[in-house]
């Protein structure tokens, strides 16, 4: 039997588009995901996150939806996971903000909703932390797994990306990167040498060509069979665990830090690192320079100009 408000709502709803339910619009609304230019994996993440909205608001009317409802569904996602609700609260925009530009609505109840403040636990790697963890592995791991250590330090990549790179990549001096996550497409001179460790990655490309049978990329199994990359992830809790290396707080660093000190090392040297890591914008590279805290109690020494 069908409810007084889905009746209001299916009835009224065509004449009023404001009465139509968000469950209703978002019919609409995904399909306007769907046409976004971002990769299936943003695409995926986005609709989760609009069934986080949905859940708590899917019945309402879309006009009458207020603020304080708005309000209500942050706080009580975020009390399982505020990161969840955050990301809840960026999707309750686009979505009242999509329905304002197709004139469904005439303002953004959620606008007004302050995100929820994220308590980031997850530690950096230094690296020396990075140092002690490629030792490890070269004793005591496929020989893959140090070379993936170097090709995430000297490119400063993420994980789906190091997992796909290979020979077919590289041409005219540059190493050719369509990066998974977002799509960006990046050329990254062979002779970029991280000087920390002494390494270019031309260096570590040949360091990857005969370590196992031949196969599509850089990073392989000794058969040359492709490697997931779940594997990466692994071997590197592996030997970060290997390592001895140990945090009595929060999480220890994962593979992905390593685009962090990445970034940290390669500014020192006076790189671009807003390119180097494919990002928009230099807030979020400014962020993954952020060393939380690993530098506390260091000194900060003033250089005299020669």
């Amino acid at each position: 039997m069908i409810s007084a408000a889905r009746f209001f709502s299916a009835t009224l709803g065509r004449l009023l588009p404001r009465y139509r339910t968000c469950d209703e619009w978002a019919i609409d609304y995904r399909q306007i995901i769907d046409q976004l230019p971002v990769c299936d994996h943003t695409k995926r993440n986005r609709l989760c996150s609009l069934a986080h909205v949905l859940k708590h608001i899917g019945s309402y009317a879309i006009g009458a939806v207020k603020p304080l409802r708005i309000g209500k569904m942050v706080r009580e996602i975020a009390t399982g996971s505020p990161q969840t609700a955050k990301r809840a609260l960026f999707e309750a925009r686009a979505f009242f903000n999509e329905a304002i530009l197709a004139g469904v609505i005439d303002s953004n109840p959620a606008a007004p909703i302050k995100s929820p403040k994220v308590r980031i636990s997850r530690h950096r790697m230094s690296l020396e932390h990075w140092r002690a963890i490629r030792a490890w592995s070269a004793v005591h791991q496929p020989p893959w797994v140090c070379r993936m250590l170097d090709l995430a330090l000297v490119t400063a990549q993420r994980r789906s990306d190091l997992s796909t790179m290979g020979e077919d990549d590289v041409w005219g001096g540059h190493l050719h990167i369509i990066q998974f996550k977002t799509g960006t497409r990046l050329a990254l001179p062979v002779g970029l040498r991280l000087e920390a460790i002494g390494k270019s990655i031309a260096d570590v490309i040949n360091d990857c060509a005969e370590y196992a049978a031949p196969g599509q990329t850089f990073l392989r199994r000794q058969s040359g069979g492709h490697l997931g990359d779940a594997s990466l992830s692994a071997r590197f809790e592996e030997a970060r665990e290997g390592a001895g290396l140990h945090w009595e707080t929060g999480s220890p660093p994962s593979l992905h830090e390593c685009r962090s000190l990445s970034e940290r090392l390669y500014r020192e040297q006076g790189i671009d690192t807003r390119i180097l890591l494919g990002h928009k914008h230099q807030a979020m590279t400014d962020a993954y320079n952020d060393d939380r805290g690993l530098s506390a109690g260091k000194w900060i020494v003033l250089e005299l100009p020669g």
